[in-house]
């Protein structure tokens, strides 16, 4: 099944996650599911911008360091896990934080900005209540080489994982 997930998991609750490229290497990605005892942890109902509109739904903080956002730890973005699966699968893409509803960080002033992908990443997931924050970190990947066999089998084999998730949201790779 491939390489097992980096996590640091809370009791009862887990995020599992994976590094990889999409749309045949030109992004790097991160996916991954949100489990608590063993069963996917997802909302219901989410407004147009992806915020969660119920006690159930957890948004999942995607931090990313030493990318071109800066140095040490940086807020590349939030999003919720998909309903039903409580799988998430994320392209690092240049975004414009000031549209489609993405809060924009402190002092920024517009425009595109990233990707962000960078040396590590870390997921941080407030857990239910007073219950910890289920946490996972993971190595960035370098720029996808169809050249390099290593390359090329941690995508076929990251390729099987995603596919595992039976998540259509998380289907293109």
């Amino acid at each position: 099944m491939g390489p097992p997930p980096l996590s640091l998991a809370r009791p009862g609750g887990e995020a599992r996650g994976w590094t990889d490229w999409s749309w045949d290497g030109r992004y790097h990605s991160l996916f991954g599911r949100l489990t608590y005892l063993g069963r996917p942890v997802h909302g219901f109902k989410t407004n147009k911008f992806g915020a969660r509109l119920d006690k159930f739904g957890r948004l999942v903080y995607l931090d990313t360091f030493g990318s071109k956002h800066g140095p040490g730890w940086r807020r590349e973005n939030s999003f919720v896990t998909h309903k039903g699966s409580g799988a998430f699968c994320y392209n690092f893409r240049p975004r414009n934080p000031l549209e489609g509803g993405y809060m924009h960080p402190a002092g920024y002033n517009g425009g595109v900005r990233g990707p962000g992908n960078g040396l590590a990443y870390r997921l941080t997931v407030e857990g239910p209540g007073v219950t910890p924050d289920v946490k996972w970190e993971g190595k960035g990947l370098p720029s996808f080489d169809g050249s390099n066999p290593e390359h090329v089998a941690h995508e076929t084999s990251m390729n099987s994982l995603v596919d595992e998730l039976n998540d259509s949201l998380c289907s293109h790779h």
